[in-house]
């Protein structure tokens, strides 16, 4: 592969990007023109991770198997028995809150 820095093409590509481009204020007025950025409601973001809770508990009681118990899944999972109905639904769990846990923490960063 070309090395970039000794392609004449891409030295040439590199310094016409580097000038700036002249836009007589173009952008500043854009940029006043634009409405004010609006803050998002305090209680949007608790609202929709208590109803994306709601939505997703009501999907797993009405998905889940009959009969199954996320105890007998959990054991299933302890004895390798991993394709058993309770032992999906315990996965389905565990990777549901690892996920909710992924979304939490990088909202806080």
């Amino acid at each position: 592969m070309k090395d970039p820095a000794n392609d004449p093409l891409d030295r040439l590509l590199l310094e016409d990007a580097r000038r700036p481009l002249p836009d007589d204020g173009f952008s500043l007025r854009v940029a006043r023109a634009l409405p004010p950025a609006r803050r998002p409601s305090p209680w949007l973001r608790p609202a929709l991770v208590l109803g994306s809770a709601a939505i997703g508990s009501a999907a797993a009681w009405l998905l889940a198997p009959a009969g199954t118990s996320l105890a007998q899944g959990f054991v299933d999972l302890a004895r390798f028995q991993s394709q058993t109905p309770s032992a999906l639904a315990a996965m389905a769990l565990a990777l549901a809150m690892a996920v909710t846990a992924a979304v939490l923490v990088a909202e806080e960063n």
